[in-house]
């Protein structure tokens, strides 16, 4: 039961809360900046992007349309057709049509041969208008907001082919803790409820909504997330744009495991690579190469493959702790090559990824100076005389290991793999 049961799967890691884990996590909260590059709206839509967003609805049946106009393409593509009499137990009184109606597929049994437009609204405003995270109130049993959560929504296509949340999850990183997880019942019209990819109907939605269970609207689920949510708290997810977009939220504390895998270089670990580009970056590709946990195998009436949100949610956290133990500083390839700033290569030890202590070339930028250069050095070769250069394939004297990182020669060829990598 959401905000009482723990998932329950003993894949999943143990990461319990102390101070040292939470800094080990907070390296990998994306920057404003980022946030912006990578996808992230990091502030509400201005007058001129809503001019693009819905500018009229139908006084009529509700459809909205982008910029209405007499073209054959709109009389076809958005239909005028309504019930002009009552529903009573189930059953039309204009033309006795018991027809289950789904939103964005229009059944009327009447049609009109153009929409009554009313381009007056401030619809565009209301219906994409982003909130930030409030300063959180203590309630209840919630009295502090959670350090860092885990989020996954499941989504359908609105009318205008943008996604609309159709479920929320919400999952404590630190104790496992199932917060929220439930179905949402959208309040505007769905074209695609895209069942084969997370096996929710609108008919499922239906029934939770008459018990009671699922969350009215996008509104009400970002109030819900809010009761355990602060803008301190991490929010981890994976490829997340959509899902704050679809909740309309607007928050400064993103951790993206997707983004931090688009930013890990795996020098020495071609085969790795290797599989990750052939694979992708992906949820369930890299959890399974990563962590060595597999998702979404179970066999359903939609083949395989359905994403469940809780499991989803707990992949892209058992992602979050991988890197916390393995990634010996932050990276920021974007900020260095953008800026020149100086970095520090920081080698921890290379090995697959299905050994007990795989790791990373890292990247840590610098603001102002060149920080303090720090070395791991690699398993076996602590007595040696020599450091070995995994980017330029150089056997380099451990006396001048740093000055060979700060050689513009190694910076430029860092740079250039990094960037054959997909960096």
């Amino acid at each position: 039961m959401p905000g009482v049961a723990v998932c329950p799967s003993e894949r999943w890691s143990k990461f319990p809360f102390s101070s040292e884990q939470e800094n080990s996590l907070r390296r990998f909260l994306l920057h404003r900046e980022k946030r912006k590059r990578y996808g992230y709206r990091t502030e509400k839509f201005s007058n001129e992007e809503l001019l693009h967003k819905h500018e009229a609805y139908c006084k009529r049946c509700d459809a909205f349309a982008l910029k209405p106009d007499d073209s054959v393409a709109y009389q076809q593509q958005l239909q005028c057709r309504i019930h002009p009499g009552k529903k009573l137990e189930q059953v039309w009184s204009c033309c006795r049509s018991t027809i289950i109606e789904y939103p964005g597929q229009p059944s009327g049994c009447r049609i009109f041969p153009r929409h009554d437009w009313d381009t007056t609204s401030a619809l565009p405003q209301k219906f994409w208008e982003l909130h930030h995270t409030p300063k959180f109130t203590p309630s209840g049993r919630n009295k502090k907001a959670r350090k860092a959560v885990s989020l996954d929504c499941e989504m359908a296509t609105n009318r205008f082919d943008q996604p609309e949340l159709i479920k929320l999850t919400l999952v404590d990183f630190f104790t496992q803790e199932v917060l929220i997880d439930c179905l949402v019942k959208p309040l505007v019209k769905i074209k695609n409820m895209i069942t084969q990819i997370h096996g929710i109907t609108y008919k499922d939605i239906i029934s939770a909504s008459n018990a009671s269970t699922a969350i009215i609207g996008r509104d009400a689920a970002r109030k819900k997330i809010f009761e355990f949510v602060g803008p301190e708290t991490m929010v981890f997810v994976h490829g997340g744009t959509n899902d704050f977009l679809c909740l309309r939220w607007l928050h400064p504390a993103i951790v993206d495991t997707q983004e931090i895998e688009s930013r890990v270089k795996r020098i020495g670990d071609d085969e790795l690579d290797d599989w990750l580009d052939d694979e992708g970056t992906g949820l369930e590709a890299m959890c399974r190469l990563i962590t060595g946990i597999q998702i979404r195998s179970g066999r359903t009436k939609y083949g395989h493959g359905v994403h469940d949100s809780v499991e989803d949610a707990m992949a892209c956290r058992e992602l979050g702790i991988w890197y916390a133990k393995n990634l010996k500083g932050e990276i920021g390839i974007d900020d260095m090559a953008r800026d020149a700033r100086p970095v520090s290569v920081v080698a921890a030890p290379i090995v697959s990824a299905a050994q007990t202590q795989p790791s990373h070339t890292v990247l840590e930028p610098s603001d102002n100076s060149l920080p303090e250069l720090t070395s791991f050095p690699l398993l076996g070769e602590e007595s040696e005389q020599f450091w070995d250069c995994k980017v330029c394939n150089l056997k380099v004297p451990k006396a001048d290991e740093k000055l060979h990182r700060r050689e513009a020669s190694h910076m430029a060829t860092l740079i250039l793999r990094i960037q054959q990598k997909g960096g």
